[in-house]
């Protein structure tokens, strides 16, 4: 297989591997609100353990997916990410499950917070969540360099969809 064949099956490959892990983070999402709201520390442990592992495994998914040149990138993956292929504006942002991990992690997280300061959570729990933040904040860096790496000027195509149809709008009033 070709360079550019490789690149195209590790972008695919890299993205349908993470809609796998967003639907395993979101339901022990929901679990482990559940153990928060029900004060079931063992079961909220055992779920910000799981969650850490599958954040770590989503930003090696991630790793996997962006191993390929920029310019490989701009030529054949970022094409097929814009018309004909896709709607205008297409952008992984949009993702609902994606969305909802964001949102229930935030919930869970602030949650967690305002039981942490009632001095409710025992120590074991506080060490997972530390660690599930700490896997969080890893992937974010990793996507920022992803980010950077392939558009380093930084605009999206949905970014770019939004400057184009304000610009149309524009020139029409």
């Amino acid at each position: 297989m070709s360079d550019t064949g490789q690149a195209v099956l590790r972008w695919k490959l890299g993205h349908q591997l993470f809609h796998l892990n967003l639907a395993a983070m979101n339901g022990l999402l929901v679990q482990a609100s559940t153990a928060l709201d029900r004060s079931r520390w063992q079961e909220l442990e055992a779920a910000f353990r799981k969650l850490t592992i599958l954040y770590d495994a989503a930003t090696a998914t991630m790793r996997y997916a962006a191993d390929f040149g920029a310019d490989t990138y701009e030529r054949v993956i970022r094409p097929s990410m814009a018309p004909p292929f896709m709607t205008p504006g297409f952008s992984g942002t949009l993702n609902i499950e994606h969305e909802q991990m964001l949102s229930r992690l935030t919930t869970l997280r602030r949650g967690f917070k305002a039981a942490d300061r009632a001095g409710r959570v025992p120590p074991g729990v506080r060490s997972a969540a530390t660690k599930l933040w700490s896997a969080q904040s890893r992937n974010r860096r990793h996507h920022i360099f992803v980010c950077e790496k392939f558009v380093p000027e930084g605009k999206s195509l949905l970014s770019e969809h939004f400057r184009q149809t304000t610009m149309h709008e524009e020139t029409e009033s």
